[in-house]
């Protein structure tokens, strides 16, 4: 399921297909599954004890079409999220509604200076070529990146696992069942400015709220190695504090609980980086106690991210225990 998941196509503002999946996932096991005007996506199961919400985006980072050379299918384009222009070039793209095959191509390297060489080209100077004019593919449509998933041994690759690990973790959640009251909700528009989480917590009034996602994994040579943090393989990152949030007590201590009493490994995130849907969802209203669980992930934000598989499953295990203790009162 979640190799499903990290194939569907949805930049922030069309995460339509990636909604389409979920609901067909969890409808049966909600008591109630709405969505708003914006596209969020809530759904909710009685229970007893604290009402918990957890947040998972279902948006990916990629690309926009912002122009076309209607005779040689050549497409000017905007990144739609954080993405370093210095990725883009060589790397192959779905298009438009029908997922056009296309490639960011550079002039053959036989071509060009040694200077040149050195020089990374701005996004403004690249385009996706797809071989020929499309007349189905307009302004405004989404592109993609066309990375398969695959799982060899303990370790899984693909596109767009910030944040579709969150959402599978949810899912199975759902279909587990926990027990408490519980809302999961699907956001959109995280990566442009959590603004899905914005309308979500206009309309949710919950006790605590946890975000669960897929963050960046710092576990690389290049790195000095007090800098390494989190690592792949350690299990689940937690959030201390972030440019977003600061991880409530009462929420950090659940969660320092339920790994200890249920042999969780978990580690914490580097202080200060990032942010994510907790940020906005906590200063909203009367505010609301939170904090963060994710999987970390080697190069997120690019065309194929790396994850450790126990570190995923060790996430879902973390997050329905610390929602049963907030739910009882920890």
């Amino acid at each position: 399921m979640l190799g499903a998941l990290t194939e569907l196509r949805g930049i922030s503002g069309y995460e339509h297909e990636v909604r389409t999946f979920i609901t067909e996932q969890i409808e049966p096991h909600c008591d109630t599954l709405t969505t708003d005007s914006l596209g969020n996506l809530y759904a909710h199961q009685e229970g007893d004890g604290s009402h918990v919400c957890l947040l998972a985006h279902m948006d990916e980072v990629g690309l926009m079409v912002t122009g076309s050379d209607e005779k040689n299918g050549w497409l000017t384009f905007d990144t739609v999220g954080g993405i370093r222009d210095s990725l883009l070039p060589g790397t192959t793209v779905r298009v438009g509604p029908h997922g056009h095959a296309g490639v960011i191509g550079l002039p053959a390297v036989h071509l060009q200076s040694s200077t040149d060489m050195k020089k990374p080209l701005p996004k403004e100077k690249l385009r996706i070529d797809v071989g020929e004019a499309h007349p189905s593919i307009e302004i405004g449509d989404m592109a993609t990146f066309d990375t398969p998933f695959l799982r060899r041994d303990d370790t899984i690759y693909g596109k767009a696992f910030d944040d579709r690990i969150g959402c599978y973790c949810l899912i199975e959640l759902l279909q587990e069942r926990l027990g408490v009251p519980l809302t999961c909700a699907f956001t959109v528009q995280e990566e442009v400015g959590l603004r899905g989480a914005s309308v979500v917590r206009s309309r949710i009034e919950c006790d605590y709220a946890i975000a669960c996602e897929g963050t960046f994994a710092l576990d690389h040579p290049s790195l000095s190695e007090e800098e390494r943090m989190p690592r792949m393989g350690h299990g689940p990152a937690v959030t201390i504090a972030d440019r977003t949030l600061i991880a409530h007590a009462t929420v950090l201590d659940a969660i320092g609980r339920a790994a200890d009493e249920n042999d969780i490994p978990y580690q914490y995130k580097r202080p200060l980086a990032g942010g994510t849907d907790a940020g906005a969802f906590h200063i909203g209203g009367r505010g609301t106690p939170s904090g963060v669980i994710a999987a970390p992930c080697r190069y997120i934000h690019s065309p194929c991210a790396m994850a450790k598989w126990n570190d995923v499953i060790h996430m879902k295990e973390l997050i329905g225990a610390t929602a049963r203790y907030l739910a009882e009162g920890v």
